[in-house]
């Protein structure tokens, strides 16, 4: 009895010890200490986030300059970069695939700039525009697997800004992409901190007319859309693929086989078909232009029904990407009547889905097939169509901007 007296006692002991061991005392906030940050480019566990680095790098601000002697990849260096466009950081490169997409950065240093760029897919060419410090230069990358490229030698000793696109468009005409990543530079010199984003971020979606056909070059940097991005200082992501509709693409295309609506869900089809577009910013303006091909290649079929339903689908992927009350505007005109069957169709569906109290608008525009290339516009119509959104998008309100000079 005395024994059993014993280790019960002894059980309540341990139990009272272990209860006031766990009444340790608390700070005035009663916070747990959170990890310390890592450096950029840190692999440890112990790092204060588990994110991607391509869902963090937007948002990062303040670090310190970031060393370079010789070589800097795409990894280790992608706090420092700002992405523009549709690039996006993916399997250790900025990915430079789709029409006017790249990126941007600072560095304090001098002698030459070289970047190592990785090529996949069609055989054809792309060409990357790189501005340092508003000098452009012309990168040819014709080359398979990774090859490095000089962009530019011979800078002064001081700050620098890069700004690296893509002037052609995602694929070579035959349902081949053309697909580039850069995976790192070589420079002697410090990265600055990141460029800071624009205040709006406007995506649009289009055709061979955003793709910049039928201006010199084929030239995706000198669209209606960068004109304005430029001129009103928006950040921008551009979606468009020569030859495609809402419902109906051209021959190559397999007119109803591969259109915008089946690719625009995507981060790039062309190189995965399962990996959905997710944006580390939503727009805050939708500025789509198709219709074009759907009027040119399949309307002698009688599609106004299966029109209408890509073209609900294509208005739901959009919002589902940035945001359901997103503004869409949808340019109208610019290489086709505006009294199409088509378009007619597009203002059906508009109407019916509530039409700019559901924050669908339309912008007509004048037709215009002067520049060739098989009758797209031309560079005036482009100035013409970029003013006139301008315009538009302050007439409307739909977003805040100052008084139109």
């Amino acid at each position: 009895m005395r024994t059993r007296r014993f280790w019960s006692l002894l059980l309540v002991v341990c139990m009272l010890l272990a209860t006031l061991a766990g009444c340790g005392v608390k700070g005035e906030d009663d916070q747990t200490t959170a990890p310390a940050a890592t450096e950029p480019g840190t692999t440890t566990a112990e790092a204060a986030t588990t994110e991607p680095v391509e869902t963090t790098a937007a948002v990062t601000t303040e670090q310190p300059p970031l060393t370079v002697d010789g070589y800097v990849s795409a990894t280790d260096c992608s706090l420092y970069v700002k992405e523009v466009g549709r690039s996006r950081f993916y399997r250790g490169a900025f990915i430079l695939d789709w029409s006017a997409s790249g990126i941007e950065f600072a560095f304090s240093g001098s002698g030459d700039l070289r970047v190592d760029i990785e090529k996949e897919g069609s055989s054809s060419n792309a060409v990357l525009i790189a501005e340092v410090d508003g000098e452009e230069h012309t990168l040819n990358v014709n080359t398979a697997g990774v090859q490095t490229y000089r962009v530019v030698t011979g800078l002064a000793e001081g700050e620098h800004h890069v700004l690296i696109r893509r002037r052609n468009m995602v694929e070579d005409g035959s349902d081949n992409g053309i697909l580039v990543g850069i995976k790192g530079f070589r420079m002697t010199g410090s990265l600055l901190k990141r460029p800071a984003d624009n205040k709006y971020m406007v995506a649009f979606l289009g055709d061979s007319i955003l793709c910049g056909h039928g201006l010199p070059n084929q030239n995706g940097l000198a669209t209606y859309a960068m004109d304005l991005c430029k001129r009103e200082s928006f950040d921008y992501d551009v979606c468009s693929v020569s030859g495609f509709g809402v419902y109906c693409s051209s021959t190559r295309h397999g007119f109803t086989e591969n259109t915008l609506t089946k690719y625009y869900p995507y981060f790039n089809y062309y190189r995965s078909t399962t990996l959905r577009y997710m944006p580390e910013r939503t727009a805050d303006l939708v500025i789509v232009n198709l219709n074009t091909n759907d009027n040119n290649f399949g309307w002698t079929n009688s599609p106004e029904t299966p029109y209408k339903e890509a073209l609900k689908t294509l208005i739901s992927e959009i919002r589902e990407i940035h945001g359901e009350n997103v503004p869409i505007v949808w340019i109208v005109g610019m290489m086709i009547s505006p009294d199409s069957g088509v378009n007619q169709c597009l203002n059906e569906v508009f109407a019916e889905l509530g039409g700019e109290a559901a924050g669908l608008y339309t912008i007509t525009v004048e037709t215009n097939t002067a520049g060739g290339d098989g009758g797209h516009p031309d560079a005036s119509s482009h100035a013409a169509v970029s003013q006139a959104l301008s315009a538009f998008i302050r007439t409307k309100s739909l977003l805040d901007l100052p008084a139109q000079q």
